[in-house]
């Protein structure tokens, strides 16, 4: 790439590449991976959600009760799989792996209603934490209901875990079908289980501002078969 690059005035620094390789795997690995710490928990939580969706799965993939073999799912059997759907959507709703993002205003914004003037060029964070857990938009927000999303029912100026517009995540489809292949292999051999006594079981505890994840959790997998 250097080589290529080499009569290029404006090529990028070593410490500009440093820093964009670190943005790939923050943005590309870290995001995905907290996502499902948090989806498992969820899983967990609500066992009867967790049972319908296994219930999906094997249904989609043909599975016997007694396979002793994981399926590998096609592209064409993911998308048969409406409530995996449903429930990634909710839980990256209640638990967004990235809290806020910041933008630069191109030109200046009257907030309406306060006759507020933000000024071009002033940089402004959206949390989108405070959108997905907004009464005025989601009712009773800390509910985990994958239902809410049925029909398509939120748009991304309120729904926004990879963000919105066009700096949106470019890695979002292949963040949501890493999630998908995983929880799928997932429900085909384990249930998910948290104890009463988890410091996790009443709400699952966050660390992070910006880029968020479980603070320390403890699940127990028990195999279906």
């Amino acid at each position: 790439m250097r080589k290529s690059d080499s009569n290029d005035q404006d090529r990028l620094t070593d410490e500009e590449i440093v820093h964009n390789l670190n943005s790939f795997f923050v943005a590309g690995h870290d995001t995905t991976a907290n996502s499902l710490a948090c989806e498992m928990y969820h899983l967990a939580k609500n066992p009867n959600i967790q049972e319908k969706l296994r219930k999906e799965v094997f249904t989609t993939l043909k599975i016997e009760s007694n396979a002793s073999k994981l399926a590998i799912p096609t592209i064409d059997q993911i998308k048969e799989m409406e409530y995996l759907e449903l429930f990634i959507k909710e839980a990256m709703r209640i638990n967004p792996p990235v809290a806020e993002i910041s933008r630069v205003l191109n030109d200046n914004y009257i907030i309406p209603g306060d006759h507020v003037v933000l000024p071009k060029g002033l940089r402004v964070s959206v949390s989108i934490y405070g959108i997905h857990h907004d009464p005025k938009i989601y009712k009773n927000p800390e509910e985990f209901n994958p239902e809410r999303f049925l029909n398509g029912k939120y748009d991304t100026d309120v729904y926004m875990p990879f963000g919105g517009g066009s700096r949106m995540c470019i890695g979002s489809n292949f963040s949501l079908i890493e999630q998908k292949v995983f929880l799928i292999m997932l429900l085909q051999k384990f249930k998910v289980d948290i104890k009463p006594e988890n410091a996790d079981f009443e709400k699952l505890r966050i660390r992070g501002t910006v880029h968020t994840k479980p603070e320390d959790l403890n699940l127990n997998f028990v195999p279906v078969f």
